[in-house]
């Protein structure tokens, strides 16, 4: 499977989000919507800087010396 969020220079769209972190398209909205996962916001379309979704990774990374 491809990696959208890495592949795509510009803003990707909610599936894409969902795909790469194995979670519902309903949990993302959640993420967003509670500022957990930074978004941007068109009328009711909903798209995501690649960075930030890196970096929600990286935060949520558990290990070396994190708890689990």
């Amino acid at each position: 499977m491809e990696d959208d969020c890495r592949e795509k220079k510009g803003l990707v769209p909610i599936s894409a989000v969902a795909r790469q972190l194995g979670l519902s398209k309903p949990h993302v909205y959640n993420l967003a919507k509670s500022g957990e996962l930074p978004s941007i916001k068109f009328g009711k379309a909903v798209r995501f800087d690649p960075k930030d979704v890196e970096r929600f990774i990286r935060e949520h990374r558990r290990g070396k010396g994190k708890a689990a």
